[in-house]
């Protein structure tokens, strides 16, 4: 789901995450990216809801946020109120783009096959 290449959908999306108005889009049924503060700091939310979770993931992405920690430098894993595993990370105005933080967050969660805006 390339954020430039999911059609007027996934634009609208990219235009109310960058202007900071609440934003949400679904990947996949019980898959989600939404715009989450941390605070003052704005940031890109990756939401799988408990139905959603393969057995094991959070332990999978936990470890691989830790073995692999430069990678996924600025990447916060928890569970919301719900149980529904979360990935977020900071959307930095000089940073790095929506559709790389996208692409480190679906590769933390093992999940780049829901990513189109990935190069083959």
């Amino acid at each position: 789901m390339g954020l430039h290449s999911a059609g007027s959908r996934g634009q609208g999306f990219l235009e109310d995450l960058v202007s900071g108005r609440a934003a949400y889009h679904s990947l996949h049924p019980g898959i989600g990216l939404y715009r989450l503060n941390a605070g003052p700091q704005p940031g890109l939310a990756l939401q799988i809801a408990p139905e959603a979770l393969q057995a094991g993931q959070l332990e999978r992405v936990l470890e691989r946020r830790f073995e692999h920690a430069t990678v996924f430098d600025g990447c916060f894993v928890f569970l919301d109120a719900k149980g529904s595993l979360v990935i977020w990370h900071a959307l930095a105005p000089n940073g790095r783009s929506p559709d790389d933080i996208l692409s480190r967050l679906l590769s933390l969660a093992r999940l780049e096959t829901l990513d189109v805006h990935r190069a083959p």
